[in-house]
């Protein structure tokens, strides 16, 4: 309705300066209000060259405009669209050829009539097969209440201290060798364009989710590399390469110069970079970056942005509250669900962390909107809305776009994340129950190349989360069919797959059943003894995990290596592998000891059990 109402007051405009002026230029300038490029129509026809051109002139500006709406969705650029429209209705207009006709004017106002009134018999349509979709979607999830525990079928990780294969190690080493290497060098991460979904920083996001997610199912006993990498990975995320993209975005999507990208309504930075921090914190039980201004943003100028996972939070607190839909805005005026539940599971990461309940007030509206203002008639997520004109896109991408939301809602709202996911499920599976690869998009996200790894992970991601080994392991073996892997020097990698998917397969991998809500809502506090300084890549730690019987860990590597432990009791004495080591003042041991491939190590207090 917001929109229509915008469209109105251009279609008065245009009609007033048509109806009630005298002047030919501006009833040109009028058509050209009226429709983009519509100006050039004042002296089409089919009968002469310059009538032809005129027409084709016009063609083009409508093409052009179509052009500008691209771009104001891929960059944010919200002068794109008015500046091209008014910009061709006011050359059109110095355009003298003499007087409009006075059935072009009739023309152009039958045609807007037929426009008008074919969108609104659409629009009736749509809703009327909408309401007709949901009733056939509600009696589907009603059936469905006693399979449930069919469809979700893969046990929790409860009592079991996983462990990961040399191969998934081998994959971790994708994520690892791009974080480990120095800070101010990018090599391995694709640089195709920093506005949308290839951008480094969704790269560098979903690498430390896949990183952190990892330590904390397999590794929490460990601290060494694993620690280092996502320390890095957030490091990375403060360059200005990785930042600089938001003052271009931020002045012509909202007129403002400010190039800090915390400063104002930025989710794509913002929220993720926090949920960056609040796994880090999750999963390791640090709090490196809740000092005030470790995550300090330095421009080239030599301008410093002073922030810390407190303030990006307390941003992301008040954004919420004053954004039009409770959502935030990605790219300026874009809004989106997928980033805003990122958002909301940071929040409520740092409430559980800091023992807070910012979230809790904040819970019910976030819900609200989301319900009301987010779902098509079907009941499906939309993509993005324009919080400025109200125009919400369709759902397109195939089942991605669809699944990876309920992940992140699977901590924000269980329960639509159960009911989007149910009713995705009918599209992925033919009525015989073989898997429907055509329900996937063939273009990767992360590099807008020709490949479902983007999407097969993705939907793996979410299939992992809430617990539905089928569709998990469908799209894994699609995956592999489509993408195959390929081992180099150690580190096994899909070729046609963008970074991006390689992140969000590592995420996969480390996926359990609620694995991620437990990670957000109870994060781990380690005590005792740990793994620490290991050489990477020689050693690759497998499983490290501490309770009342000491560490346990599985290591990969060959030779004779030293080992770091830390977390002891000061001066303590203790068996590691039988072998005799005694901490220092500071709770710290090293150990050399031999490696032949999988290596068990057994570290304990002399005299447990």
């Amino acid at each position: 309705m917001r929109l229509l109402l915008i469209y109105l007051i251009m279609l008065g405009a245009g009609s007033a300066l048509l109806l009630l002026s005298r002047h030919d230029q501006l009833h040109i300038l009028g058509l050209g209000l009226i429709l983009p490029g519509g100006g050039f129509l004042a002296h089409a026809d089919i009968c002469s060259a310059a009538g032809i051109s005129h027409l084709l002139a016009a063609a083009a500006g409508m093409a052009a405009f179509g052009v500008s709406l691209l771009i104001w969705f891929g960059t944010g650029n919200i002068l794109a669209p008015p500046v091209a429209w008014l910009g061709m209705a006011v050359g059109a207009a110095t355009m003298r050829h003499g007087a409009v006709r006075a059935a072009t004017i009739d023309l152009v106002f039958t045609g807007v009539g037929i426009v008008l009134l074919a969108l609104a018999i659409a629009m009736a349509a749509r809703f009327a097969l909408a309401r007709r979709q949901r009733k056939i979607d509600n009696a589907y999830l009603a059936s469905q209440t006693g399979r449930l525990s069919h469809i979700f079928d893969a046990a929790p990780d409860a009592g079991r201290a996983p462990e990961m294969s040399l191969e998934h190690l081998r994959r971790l080493r994708f994520a690892l060798d791009r974080a480990l290497q120095p800070l101010g060098q990018f090599n391995g991460f694709e640089k195709i364009d920093q506005f949308q979904t290839a951008a480094t920083r969704y790269q560098l996001n979903f690498l430390a989710y896949g990183v952190a997610l990892t330590q904390a199912r397999y590794t929490p006993a460990f601290r060494g590399y694993m620690h280092e990498a996502q320390i890095a990975l957030l490091d990375k995320q403060a360059q200005h390469q990785v930042w600089s993209y938001w003052k271009l975005e931020n002045l012509w999507g909202n007129l403002q110069a400010d190039p800090d990208p915390v400063a104002r309504e930025n989710i794509m930075y913002t929220g993720f970079v926090a949920l960056q921090m609040a796994l880090f914190s999750a999963s390791t039980g640090r709090r490196d970056f809740s000092e005030a201004g470790r995550f300090t943003l330095v421009h080239p100028s030599g301008r410093r942005y002073p922030h810390d996972a407190g303030s990006l939070i307390r941003r992301l607190e008040h954004e919420y509250t004053t954004s039009p839909y409770y959502l935030i805005a990605c790219e300026p005026n874009w809004v989106y669900p997928l980033c805003n539940t990122i958002g909301a599971s940071a929040i409520m990461a740092f409430d559980a962390q800091h023992g807070e309940q910012r979230w809790a007030g904040r819970a019910h509206d976030f819900r609200h909107n989301l319900d009301a203002e987010f779902l098509d008639g079907r009941g499906r997520f939309i993509p993005c809305k324009s919080a400025r004109t109200g125009l919400a896109l369709p759902a397109i991408g195939g089942a991605m776009p669809l699944a990876m939301p309920c992940f992140f809602l699977n901590v924000v709202a269980p329960d639509l994340a159960r009911r989007q996911w149910l009713l995705l499920r009918r599209q992925l599976f033919t009525p015989d129950g073989a898997f429907r690869r055509r329900a996937f998009w063939p273009v990767d996200t992360g590099n807008y190349g020709f490949s479902r790894a983007s999407a097969y992970s993705a939907t793996a991601l979410a299939a992992a989360e809430l617990g539905d080994s089928a569709v998990y392991h469908a799209c894994m073996e699609a995956l592999e069919a489509e993408c195959p892997s390929v081992l180099k020097d150690g580190v096994i990698h899909r070729v046609r797959a963008s970074v991006w998917a390689h992140g969000v397969e590592l995420m996969a991998r480390a996926g359990t059943r609620n694995g991620f809500r437990q990670v957000i809502s109870e994060p781990r506090a380690v005590a005792g003894p740990q793994l620490d300084a290991l050489a990477y890549p020689d050693i690759l730690v497998a499983s490290a995990h501490a309770g009342e019987q000491g560490l346990r860990a599985v290591l990969y590597a060959d030779g004779i290596h030293t080992i770091g432990l830390v977390g002891l009791q000061a001066h303590g004495v203790y068996l590691a592998n039988d072998v005799t080591v005694t901490a220092d003042a500071n709770g710290k041991a090293s150990l050399r000891m031999p490696f032949a491939g999988r290596t068990n190590l057994h570290v304990q207090a002399r005299g447990g059990r």
